[in-house]
Protein backbone atom coordinates (compact mmCIF):
# COMPACT_ATOMS: atom_id res chain seq x y z
CA UNK A 1 0.00 0.00 0.00
CA UNK A 2 1.57 3.32 -0.64
CA UNK A 3 1.65 5.94 1.61
CA UNK A 4 2.95 9.86 2.11
CA UNK A 5 6.37 9.21 2.37
CA UNK A 6 9.04 8.86 0.29
CA UNK A 7 12.86 8.09 -0.14
CA UNK A 8 15.53 9.09 -2.19
CA UNK A 9 14.10 8.55 -5.93
CA UNK A 10 16.53 6.86 -8.63
CA UNK A 11 17.75 9.05 -11.86
CA UNK A 12 15.62 8.96 -15.01
CA UNK A 13 16.77 7.07 -17.97
CA UNK A 14 16.50 8.98 -21.07
CA UNK A 15 15.64 6.65 -24.07
CA UNK A 16 16.43 7.50 -27.98
CA UNK A 17 14.01 9.03 -29.62
CA UNK A 18 11.43 7.48 -31.67
CA UNK A 19 11.11 8.04 -35.31
CA UNK A 20 8.54 11.04 -36.33
CA UNK A 21 6.67 11.59 -39.19
CA UNK A 22 6.32 14.83 -40.77
CA UNK A 23 4.01 17.78 -40.64
CA UNK A 24 0.33 17.43 -40.67
CA UNK A 25 0.28 13.39 -40.03
CA UNK A 26 2.36 13.65 -36.83
CA UNK A 27 0.50 16.17 -35.98
CA UNK A 28 -2.84 14.58 -35.90
CA UNK A 29 -1.03 11.62 -34.37
CA UNK A 30 -0.12 13.76 -31.06
CA UNK A 31 -3.60 14.91 -31.22
CA UNK A 32 -5.14 11.27 -31.41
CA UNK A 33 -2.68 10.03 -28.41
CA UNK A 34 -2.88 13.25 -26.09
CA UNK A 35 -7.13 12.46 -26.58
CA UNK A 36 -6.90 8.79 -25.10
CA UNK A 37 -4.62 10.21 -22.81
CA UNK A 38 -7.52 12.84 -21.39
CA UNK A 39 -10.31 10.30 -22.00
CA UNK A 40 -8.48 8.00 -18.95
CA UNK A 41 -7.55 11.18 -16.89
CA UNK A 42 -11.44 11.46 -16.32
CA UNK A 43 -10.33 8.23 -14.22
CA UNK A 44 -9.20 10.59 -11.69
CA UNK A 45 -12.40 11.72 -10.12
CA UNK A 46 -13.99 8.55 -9.84
CA UNK A 47 -13.66 7.08 -6.72
CA UNK A 48 -12.46 4.08 -6.98
CA UNK A 49 -10.30 5.19 -10.26
CA UNK A 50 -6.88 5.85 -10.48
CA UNK A 51 -4.69 8.69 -8.28
CA UNK A 52 -2.37 9.26 -10.84
CA UNK A 53 -1.60 8.97 -14.99
CA UNK A 54 1.67 9.90 -15.69
CA UNK A 55 2.98 10.57 -19.35
CA UNK A 56 6.01 8.90 -20.65
CA UNK A 57 6.06 10.34 -24.27
CA UNK A 58 3.68 10.73 -26.71
CA UNK A 59 2.73 6.95 -27.34
CA UNK A 60 2.87 5.80 -23.55
CA UNK A 61 1.45 6.63 -20.22
CA UNK A 62 1.03 4.75 -17.26
CA UNK A 63 -2.02 4.51 -15.00
CA UNK A 64 -1.28 4.54 -11.25
CA UNK A 65 -3.66 3.00 -8.39
CA UNK A 66 -3.37 3.16 -4.83
CA UNK A 67 -3.01 -0.07 -4.40
CA UNK A 68 0.31 -0.26 -5.97
CA UNK A 69 -1.68 -1.36 -9.29
CA UNK A 70 0.31 0.22 -12.63
CA UNK A 71 -1.06 0.07 -15.75
CA UNK A 72 1.25 0.41 -18.60
CA UNK A 73 -0.89 1.96 -22.02
CA UNK A 74 0.79 2.35 -25.15
CA UNK A 75 -1.44 3.87 -27.63
CA UNK A 76 -1.44 3.23 -31.40
CA UNK A 77 -3.16 5.16 -34.93
CA UNK A 78 -4.18 3.23 -38.02
CA UNK A 79 -5.81 5.00 -41.41
CA UNK A 80 -8.84 3.71 -42.12
CA UNK A 81 -7.35 2.10 -45.35
CA UNK A 82 -5.08 0.15 -43.53
CA UNK A 83 -7.28 -2.63 -42.39
CA UNK A 84 -6.72 -4.63 -38.94
CA UNK A 85 -3.87 -5.61 -37.12
CA UNK A 86 -2.43 -8.46 -38.52
CA UNK A 87 0.36 -10.23 -35.79
CA UNK A 88 3.39 -9.18 -37.74
CA UNK A 89 2.22 -5.67 -37.88
CA UNK A 90 1.45 -5.58 -34.60
CA UNK A 91 4.50 -6.31 -33.13
CA UNK A 92 6.52 -3.97 -35.23
CA UNK A 93 4.31 -1.26 -36.14
CA UNK A 94 1.79 -2.07 -33.83
CA UNK A 95 3.97 -1.13 -30.61
CA UNK A 96 3.52 -4.65 -28.86
CA UNK A 97 7.25 -5.72 -28.96
CA UNK A 98 8.20 -2.24 -27.12
CA UNK A 99 5.37 -2.59 -24.80
CA UNK A 100 6.00 -6.17 -23.63
CA UNK A 101 9.87 -4.48 -23.46
CA UNK A 102 8.33 -1.98 -21.12
CA UNK A 103 6.94 -4.96 -19.03
CA UNK A 104 9.45 -6.87 -18.51
CA UNK A 105 11.89 -3.87 -17.74
CA UNK A 106 9.72 -3.38 -14.56
CA UNK A 107 7.23 -6.47 -14.05
CA UNK A 108 10.20 -8.03 -11.80
CA UNK A 109 9.03 -5.18 -9.16
CA UNK A 110 6.60 -7.35 -7.45
CA UNK A 111 3.76 -4.86 -7.67
CA UNK A 112 1.19 -6.30 -10.35
CA UNK A 113 2.11 -4.64 -13.60
CA UNK A 114 -0.52 -4.60 -16.31
CA UNK A 115 -0.10 -3.67 -19.96
CA UNK A 116 -3.12 -2.09 -22.08
CA UNK A 117 -2.34 -1.80 -26.01
CA UNK A 118 -4.89 0.92 -27.37
CA UNK A 119 -5.74 1.36 -30.82
CA UNK A 120 -8.35 2.31 -32.98
CA UNK A 121 -7.90 -0.40 -35.34
CA UNK A 122 -9.60 -3.48 -34.94
CA UNK A 123 -7.37 -6.97 -34.91
CA UNK A 124 -7.54 -10.09 -38.10
CA UNK A 125 -9.79 -12.82 -37.10
CA UNK A 126 -8.90 -16.33 -37.62
CA UNK A 127 -7.23 -19.18 -36.43
CA UNK A 128 -3.63 -17.82 -35.28
CA UNK A 129 -4.46 -14.28 -35.76
CA UNK A 130 -4.45 -11.31 -33.68
CA UNK A 131 -8.43 -11.66 -32.60
CA UNK A 132 -7.19 -15.33 -31.01
CA UNK A 133 -4.52 -13.73 -28.52
CA UNK A 134 -6.82 -10.69 -28.12
CA UNK A 135 -9.17 -14.25 -26.70
CA UNK A 136 -6.56 -15.53 -24.58
CA UNK A 137 -5.75 -12.40 -23.29
CA UNK A 138 -9.26 -12.33 -21.98
CA UNK A 139 -9.68 -15.91 -20.73
CA UNK A 140 -10.16 -16.67 -17.13
CA UNK A 141 -8.55 -20.18 -17.87
CA UNK A 142 -6.91 -19.90 -20.90
CA UNK A 143 -6.39 -23.17 -22.67
CA UNK A 144 -2.55 -24.37 -21.55
CA UNK A 145 -1.27 -25.38 -25.12
CA UNK A 146 -2.64 -22.24 -27.09
CA UNK A 147 -1.37 -20.16 -24.23
CA UNK A 148 2.34 -22.07 -25.25
CA UNK A 149 1.62 -21.88 -28.72
CA UNK A 150 0.84 -18.73 -28.68
CA UNK A 151 3.81 -17.68 -26.27
CA UNK A 152 6.19 -19.24 -28.83
CA UNK A 153 4.64 -17.32 -31.81
CA UNK A 154 5.14 -14.07 -30.03
CA UNK A 155 8.47 -14.46 -28.82
CA UNK A 156 9.28 -15.40 -32.29
CA UNK A 157 7.59 -12.13 -33.48
CA UNK A 158 9.60 -10.15 -30.92
CA UNK A 159 12.68 -11.33 -31.90
CA UNK A 160 12.23 -10.53 -35.40
CA UNK A 161 11.49 -7.03 -34.21
CA UNK A 162 14.29 -6.39 -32.16
CA UNK A 163 16.74 -7.20 -34.60
CA UNK A 164 15.86 -3.52 -36.18
CA UNK A 165 14.21 -1.96 -33.47
CA UNK A 166 15.96 -1.28 -29.81
CA UNK A 167 14.86 -2.77 -26.62
CA UNK A 168 15.59 -2.62 -23.53
CA UNK A 169 14.74 -5.30 -21.08
CA UNK A 170 13.57 -8.37 -22.98
CA UNK A 171 16.16 -11.24 -23.73
CA UNK A 172 17.71 -11.24 -27.39
CA UNK A 173 19.00 -13.65 -29.70
CA UNK A 174 18.61 -15.03 -33.08
CA UNK A 175 14.80 -15.49 -33.72
CA UNK A 176 13.86 -19.30 -35.01
CA UNK A 177 12.80 -20.26 -38.81
CA UNK A 178 9.42 -21.54 -36.93
CA UNK A 179 7.90 -20.94 -33.45
CA UNK A 180 8.17 -24.26 -32.06
CA UNK A 181 11.22 -24.73 -32.64
CA UNK A 182 11.41 -22.30 -29.24
CA UNK A 183 11.70 -25.04 -26.49
CA UNK A 184 9.05 -24.35 -23.78
CA UNK A 185 11.88 -23.79 -21.06
CA UNK A 186 13.03 -20.85 -23.38
CA UNK A 187 13.37 -17.74 -20.70
CA UNK A 188 11.59 -15.79 -23.60
CA UNK A 189 8.49 -18.08 -24.17
CA UNK A 190 8.20 -18.14 -20.35
CA UNK A 191 8.01 -14.12 -19.63
CA UNK A 192 6.03 -13.84 -22.75
CA UNK A 193 3.75 -16.55 -21.56
CA UNK A 194 3.41 -14.28 -17.91
CA UNK A 195 2.80 -11.09 -19.88
CA UNK A 196 -0.08 -12.43 -22.15
CA UNK A 197 -2.85 -12.68 -19.05
CA UNK A 198 -1.72 -9.42 -18.29
CA UNK A 199 -2.58 -7.78 -21.50
CA UNK A 200 -5.45 -6.32 -22.63
CA UNK A 201 -6.27 -4.86 -26.25
CA UNK A 202 -8.49 -1.97 -25.86
CA UNK A 203 -10.45 -0.17 -28.64
CA UNK A 204 -10.36 3.50 -29.13
CA UNK A 205 -12.54 5.98 -31.75
CA UNK A 206 -10.41 7.25 -34.87
CA UNK A 207 -8.94 10.58 -34.24
CA UNK A 208 -11.53 12.32 -36.45
CA UNK A 209 -14.04 10.43 -33.96
CA UNK A 210 -12.90 10.39 -30.26
CA UNK A 211 -12.78 14.01 -28.76
CA UNK A 212 -16.91 14.03 -29.90
CA UNK A 213 -16.83 10.44 -28.24
CA UNK A 214 -15.02 11.51 -25.04
CA UNK A 215 -17.39 14.55 -24.60
CA UNK A 216 -20.57 12.84 -24.91
CA UNK A 217 -19.53 9.54 -23.02
CA UNK A 218 -17.14 10.76 -20.22
CA UNK A 219 -16.88 14.76 -20.16
CA UNK A 220 -20.54 15.06 -19.71
CA UNK A 221 -21.83 12.97 -17.13
CA UNK A 222 -18.98 13.88 -15.06
CA UNK A 223 -20.91 17.50 -15.37
CA UNK A 224 -24.32 15.91 -14.93
CA UNK A 225 -22.44 13.86 -11.58
CA UNK A 226 -21.01 16.84 -9.90
CA UNK A 227 -23.43 19.17 -10.64
CA UNK A 228 -22.02 21.39 -13.46
CA UNK A 229 -23.91 23.31 -16.40
CA UNK A 230 -23.44 20.47 -19.46
CA UNK A 231 -23.08 23.07 -21.70
CA UNK A 232 -19.74 23.40 -21.05
CA UNK A 233 -18.40 19.66 -21.47
CA UNK A 234 -16.33 20.98 -24.51
CA UNK A 235 -15.24 23.77 -22.47
CA UNK A 236 -13.93 21.28 -19.79
CA UNK A 237 -12.59 18.83 -22.25
CA UNK A 238 -10.44 21.53 -23.78
CA UNK A 239 -9.15 22.15 -20.77
CA UNK A 240 -8.45 19.09 -20.13
CA UNK A 241 -6.77 18.05 -23.12
CA UNK A 242 -4.57 21.67 -22.70
CA UNK A 243 -2.98 20.58 -20.03
CA UNK A 244 -2.45 16.93 -20.70
CA UNK A 245 -0.93 18.14 -24.05
CA UNK A 246 1.18 20.35 -21.75
CA UNK A 247 2.25 17.84 -19.92
CA UNK A 248 2.88 15.06 -22.54
CA UNK A 249 5.30 17.86 -24.31
CA UNK A 250 7.63 19.33 -21.20
CA UNK A 251 10.52 16.87 -22.33
CA UNK A 252 9.96 17.80 -26.18
CA UNK A 253 10.65 14.80 -27.88
CA UNK A 254 12.93 12.68 -25.41
CA UNK A 255 11.98 9.21 -23.79
CA UNK A 256 12.10 9.25 -20.42
CA UNK A 257 11.94 5.65 -18.76
CA UNK A 258 9.59 7.04 -15.86
CA UNK A 259 7.95 2.78 -15.30
CA UNK A 260 11.40 1.99 -13.70
CA UNK A 261 11.38 5.28 -11.46
CA UNK A 262 7.07 4.93 -10.54
CA UNK A 263 7.87 1.11 -10.06
CA UNK A 264 10.57 1.36 -7.72
CA UNK A 265 9.17 3.27 -5.10
CA UNK A 266 8.02 1.54 -2.16
CA UNK A 267 5.71 4.54 -1.04
CA UNK A 268 3.90 7.30 -3.41
CA UNK A 269 5.64 10.35 -2.97
CA UNK A 270 3.66 13.76 -1.65
CA UNK A 271 3.86 16.81 -3.97
CA UNK A 272 6.82 18.25 -1.77
CA UNK A 273 9.01 15.46 -2.15
CA UNK A 274 8.44 14.10 -5.94
CA UNK A 275 11.15 14.33 -8.12
CA UNK A 276 11.11 17.16 -10.24
CA UNK A 277 10.88 15.21 -14.29
CA UNK A 278 8.06 12.77 -12.51
CA UNK A 279 6.01 15.65 -11.14
CA UNK A 280 6.12 17.47 -14.85
CA UNK A 281 4.77 14.41 -16.41
CA UNK A 282 2.17 13.43 -13.90
CA UNK A 283 -1.62 14.59 -13.60
CA UNK A 284 -4.10 13.62 -10.66
CA UNK A 285 -7.65 14.75 -9.74
CA UNK A 286 -5.95 18.07 -8.71
CA UNK A 287 -4.20 19.22 -11.51
CA UNK A 288 -6.92 18.17 -13.74
CA UNK A 289 -9.49 20.04 -11.34
CA UNK A 290 -7.21 23.13 -11.01
CA UNK A 291 -7.59 23.27 -15.72
CA UNK A 292 -10.74 22.78 -15.17
CA UNK A 293 -12.05 25.38 -12.33
CA UNK A 294 -9.40 28.19 -14.34
CA UNK A 295 -9.26 26.33 -18.02
CA UNK A 296 -12.13 27.98 -19.61
CA UNK A 297 -10.82 31.51 -20.22
CA UNK A 298 -6.97 31.07 -21.48
CA UNK A 299 -4.66 32.80 -19.49
CA UNK A 300 -2.76 35.29 -21.02
CA UNK A 301 0.73 34.10 -19.72
CA UNK A 302 0.99 30.00 -18.55
CA UNK A 303 0.50 29.59 -15.30
CA UNK A 304 3.00 28.15 -13.08
CA UNK A 305 5.94 29.46 -16.03
CA UNK A 306 7.91 32.32 -15.72
CA UNK A 307 6.63 34.95 -18.47
CA UNK A 308 9.53 34.81 -21.61
CA UNK A 309 10.17 38.19 -23.40
CA UNK A 310 9.30 38.35 -26.91
CA UNK A 311 13.12 38.39 -29.24
CA UNK A 312 13.44 41.69 -31.40
CA UNK A 313 10.63 44.39 -30.76
CA UNK A 314 12.95 47.06 -32.12
CA UNK A 315 11.36 46.96 -35.80
CA UNK A 316 7.90 47.34 -33.80
CA UNK A 317 9.02 50.35 -31.64
CA UNK A 318 10.23 52.06 -34.49
CA UNK A 319 6.98 51.35 -36.79
CA UNK A 320 4.82 53.13 -33.89
CA UNK A 321 7.13 56.01 -32.95
CA UNK A 322 6.12 56.65 -36.65
CA UNK A 323 2.89 56.11 -36.05
CA UNK A 324 2.68 58.82 -33.09
CA UNK A 325 1.66 56.28 -30.57
CA UNK A 326 2.19 56.71 -26.83
CA UNK A 327 4.61 54.81 -24.66
CA UNK A 328 2.10 53.55 -23.18
CA UNK A 329 0.60 51.61 -26.23
CA UNK A 330 4.31 50.78 -26.86
CA UNK A 331 4.15 49.03 -23.90
CA UNK A 332 0.84 47.17 -24.70
CA UNK A 333 2.07 45.92 -28.05
CA UNK A 334 5.37 44.39 -25.78
CA UNK A 335 3.00 43.11 -23.30
CA UNK A 336 0.90 41.18 -25.54
CA UNK A 337 3.62 40.27 -27.83
CA UNK A 338 5.34 38.67 -25.34
CA UNK A 339 2.27 37.10 -24.14
CA UNK A 340 1.52 35.46 -27.38
CA UNK A 341 5.50 34.49 -27.61
CA UNK A 342 5.39 32.54 -24.05
CA UNK A 343 2.02 31.18 -24.82
CA UNK A 344 3.20 29.58 -28.34
CA UNK A 345 6.84 28.29 -26.83
CA UNK A 346 5.03 26.51 -23.92
CA UNK A 347 2.89 24.24 -26.20
CA UNK A 348 4.84 23.97 -29.36
CA UNK A 349 8.74 23.37 -28.68
CA UNK A 350 9.19 21.40 -31.40
CA UNK A 351 6.75 19.22 -32.68
CA UNK A 352 6.91 18.53 -36.90
CA UNK A 353 4.06 20.45 -37.89
CA UNK A 354 3.84 23.31 -35.50
CA UNK A 355 5.40 26.04 -37.60
CA UNK A 356 2.16 24.75 -39.27
CA UNK A 357 0.02 26.21 -36.03
CA UNK A 358 1.88 29.52 -36.09
CA UNK A 359 1.19 30.19 -39.73
CA UNK A 360 -1.96 29.17 -40.24
CA UNK A 361 -3.13 31.87 -37.34
CA UNK A 362 -0.43 34.30 -38.43
CA UNK A 363 -2.35 34.28 -41.99
CA UNK A 364 -6.25 34.75 -39.92
CA UNK A 365 -4.81 37.92 -37.76
CA UNK A 366 -3.30 39.29 -40.74
CA UNK A 367 -7.12 39.06 -42.84
CA UNK A 368 -8.38 41.06 -39.58
CA UNK A 369 -5.13 43.41 -39.91
CA UNK A 370 -5.88 44.23 -43.45
CA UNK A 371 -9.52 45.13 -42.00
CA UNK A 372 -8.45 47.23 -39.52
CA UNK A 373 -6.65 48.86 -42.05
CA UNK A 374 -9.45 49.69 -44.36
CA UNK A 375 -11.49 51.14 -41.03
CA UNK A 376 -8.85 53.11 -40.17
CA UNK A 377 -8.79 54.76 -43.73
CA UNK A 378 -12.30 55.22 -43.80
CA UNK A 379 -12.64 56.75 -40.75
CA UNK A 380 -10.44 59.46 -42.17
CA UNK A 381 -9.14 60.96 -38.60
CA UNK A 382 -5.54 61.51 -38.02
CA UNK A 383 -2.66 60.96 -36.51
CA UNK A 384 -3.94 57.49 -38.81
CA UNK A 385 -1.38 55.93 -36.72
CA UNK A 386 -3.55 56.20 -33.00
CA UNK A 387 -7.02 55.42 -35.49
CA UNK A 388 -5.06 52.04 -36.54
CA UNK A 389 -4.07 51.16 -33.46
CA UNK A 390 -7.61 51.44 -31.70
CA UNK A 391 -9.24 49.55 -34.83
CA UNK A 392 -6.70 47.25 -34.44
CA UNK A 393 -8.06 46.75 -30.70
CA UNK A 394 -11.13 46.67 -31.83
CA UNK A 395 -10.98 44.34 -35.05
CA UNK A 396 -8.42 41.31 -34.25
CA UNK A 397 -10.69 39.10 -32.33
CA UNK A 398 -10.45 34.98 -32.36
CA UNK A 399 -14.31 34.77 -33.04
CA UNK A 400 -13.50 36.12 -36.30
CA UNK A 401 -11.66 33.92 -37.38
CA UNK A 402 -12.68 31.84 -40.90
CA UNK A 403 -11.22 28.43 -38.71
CA UNK A 404 -10.92 27.65 -35.14
CA UNK A 405 -7.13 28.27 -33.84
CA UNK A 406 -5.39 25.04 -33.74
CA UNK A 407 -3.60 26.22 -30.86
CA UNK A 408 -6.26 27.62 -27.39
CA UNK A 409 -5.74 32.00 -27.77
CA UNK A 410 -7.71 34.85 -26.34
CA UNK A 411 -8.09 38.00 -27.96
CA UNK A 412 -4.89 39.30 -26.83
CA UNK A 413 -3.08 36.53 -27.81
CA UNK A 414 -3.87 37.13 -31.22
CA UNK A 415 -3.65 41.28 -30.96
CA UNK A 416 0.10 40.04 -29.65
CA UNK A 417 0.20 37.82 -32.91
CA UNK A 418 -0.23 41.08 -35.12
CA UNK A 419 2.24 43.35 -33.23
CA UNK A 420 5.00 40.31 -33.68
CA UNK A 421 3.68 40.50 -37.60
CA UNK A 422 4.54 44.55 -37.63
CA UNK A 423 7.70 43.75 -35.67
CA UNK A 424 8.20 41.80 -38.52
CA UNK A 425 7.77 43.87 -41.25
CA UNK A 426 4.92 43.37 -42.41
CA UNK A 427 3.01 46.39 -41.72
CA UNK A 428 3.29 49.80 -40.42
CA UNK A 429 1.53 52.39 -38.63
CA UNK A 430 1.75 54.89 -41.49
CA UNK A 431 -1.19 55.33 -43.43
CA UNK A 432 -0.52 53.27 -46.89
CA UNK A 433 0.96 55.59 -50.16
CA UNK A 434 -0.73 55.77 -53.36
CA UNK A 435 2.30 53.41 -54.21
CA UNK A 436 1.24 50.66 -51.93
CA UNK A 437 -2.50 51.08 -53.11
CA UNK A 438 -1.66 50.72 -56.84
CA UNK A 439 0.63 47.69 -55.57
CA UNK A 440 -2.10 46.00 -53.91
CA UNK A 441 -4.33 47.20 -57.35
CA UNK A 442 -1.98 45.25 -59.50
CA UNK A 443 -1.81 41.89 -57.10
CA UNK A 444 -5.66 41.79 -57.16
Amino acid sequence: MLSERQEALPLVLELPDAPEDDGAEAQANFRFQCEVIARWSYGLFEPDGPIAVVCEHHEDFMVLFADGQVDLASVKHRSRNRGTWSVADLCDDGGLTHLFDRWVAVAASGRPIRALHLTNAGLTNGPGQSAELAGICEATQPDAALLLAWSKKLARQFLMVSQRKRTSAMPTGQPPARPEHLLDTDPLVQLVARFIPMLTFVPVSHRDDIAASTIIEVALPLCRAKGWDTHDGQHIHDAVMTIVEKTVRTFGKRRLDLARQVVGMAVWPNGMERDERLAARLLDAKALDTAIIYGGDVPLFPPQDAPLPAPGGSQLRRKMADGQLSASAVHLAERLRSAWYSTHRSRLPDLPGDAGVLAQIEAEVLELVLDAQDAALAAGTTPYGRTFFRQLRDTVRVSSFRQRPPLRINDQHALGVSFELSDQCIFDFLPPTSSDTQQEQVHD
